[in-house]
């Protein structure tokens, strides 16, 4: 952790005490809320997004997701049956936790991808046009989506109820599996009030998320996002997987590959989780009942778009800090070594990403070879966003590992600090 020093005068001004305080407060800039807790001074940044303390509430635990794993600080709260609001951050994402006596009444996001409206798509239990109207309904009433598209008669409270587990189970999953971010857990305000459904149990969400995250280990190492495509292949059903019940999902999705269609299709179609669609997806080619789609023969270069080019550049930027670093303190050519290691390795999910791909002399990759390998990606059905986003994320994630094992603890955390800076660009 680094650690710097600030001046308050009698005036209330504040300055940075030394000259190595003062580039901590550069790569933080902008509007903080200031809490008071017993002796402690706590600012939280305010970014308009309701991360900081609401009227009536009080600041009760804050910290460093990479030094109090999410499973446990979880775990810890639910044990002890918190009640509060719980904010996490990572990046450019932000989630909400509502924990009423330890348990999770609601989870809340800053992403359009996790909000309750889309889940309700996903599930095919409203269209997108009945939801914007929905939503348009929301907006000019003040009711909450959920309430709207039941005023509507598009939805039933069970269905509700329903898209509100699987919305709270995905994204607690997710959650509990950041390796870095920062969380603030707020004491409500006495006059807070609950949604009127009941809380989904701490344990059986932990328990859940980790099933999730173990089994989704084995099934990425086959289908590396939701964007792959499977084929039918001609081998027959065995009795089997046309009897067990562990693939009813499996069968049904295996009538929708006709002849083909990707993970995400086949979560529409069957309108369930990504998650269940992966699963049912695996166990098609564990059986061999389907097979990857893979790449045409000399397939072209895939033409990024705008948004794809400006997230190729802002990871770019981060590698470069990175390099720049690891030049500096000497371990350049083993941190090369591991670098090429790793992009040349077969075995993980984005090898194909990889393929031919060499750092340039700044510690950027080259564009027209990420172009040239997304263009046989893109072929098989992949999405160019997605492998993007994911594929740079991880080896940002292998370069900072690389270089907690180079740098001296300072530097490291000083990097891994300008590095999520940087990343906060690709909101």
């Amino acid at each position: 952790m680094t650690v710097g020093h600030v001046n308050i005068d009698r005036a209330g001004s504040v300055a940075a005490a030394d000259a190595s305080t003062r580039p901590l407060l550069a790569e933080h800039p902008g509007k903080y809320r200031l809490h008071r807790a017993g002796t402690l001074l706590v600012m939280t940044l305010d970014e308009g997004t309701g991360a900081v303390a609401r009227e009536g509430e009080t600041l009760c635990m804050c910290g460093d997701v990479a030094a109090m794993p999410m499973l446990a600080l979880m775990n810890l709260l639910g044990q002890n049956r918190e009640t509060g609001r719980l904010v996490l951050k990572r990046g450019a994402i932000e989630r909400v936790v509502l924990l009423h006596n330890g348990d999770v009444a609601s989870i809340g996001s800053n992403l359009a991808a996790d909000r309750l409206g889309t889940f309700l798509v996903r599930l095919g239990k409203v269209s997108e046009k009945a939801l914007e109207e929905a939503q348009d309904d929301a907006t000019r009433t003040g009711k909450r989506i959920g309430q709207a598209l039941l005023a509507r008669g598009l939805i039933d409270t069970h269905q509700l109820w329903r898209a509100i587990q699987e919305q709270i189970t995905e994204l607690f999953a997710d959650a509990v599996q950041w390796a870095d971010g920062s969380f603030i857990l707020y004491r409500l305000a006495p006059n807070f009030q609950f949604p009127s459904t009941p809380p989904l149990p701490m344990q059986g969400l932990l328990l859940e998320a980790v099933r999730r995250a173990d089994e989704m280990s084995v099934f990425r190492e086959r289908i590396p996002s939701t964007a792959a495509r499977l084929r039918r292949t001609e081998k027959p059903p065995s009795p089997e997987f046309l009897k067990d019940s562990e693939y009813d999902i499996a069968r049904k999705a295996h009538a929708v590959l006709a002849p083909e269609a990707s993970v995400a299709d086949v979560a529409r179609a069957l309108h369930v989780a990504e998650f269940d669609a992966t699963r049912a997806c695996y166990h098609l080619l564990k059986f061999g009942l389907a097979e990857l789609v893979k790449a045409k023969a000399n397939a072209p270069a895939h033409r990024l778009s705008r948004e794809d080019e400006h997230k190729i550049d802002v990871f770019n930027v981060a590698f470069r800090e990175i390099h720049d670093e690891v030049v500096r303190a000497g371990k350049l050519e083993r941190f090369v070594v591991g670098v090429r290691k790793y992009l040349a390795d077969p075995a993980h999910a984005f090898h194909a990403f990889f393929v031919g791909l060499m750092p340039d002399a700044t510690g950027a990759l080259p564009v027209a070879t990420l172009s040239r390998n997304l263009g046989a990606l893109t072929a098989e059905g992949h999405d160019a966003s997605t492998v993007i986003l994911e594929a740079l994320n991880e080896l940002t994630f292998f370069m900072l590992f690389q270089c907690g094992e180079l740098l001296d603890a300072t530097a490291d955390d000083n990097l891994g600090r300008r590095v999520r800076l940087i990343h906060a660009s690709l909101r």
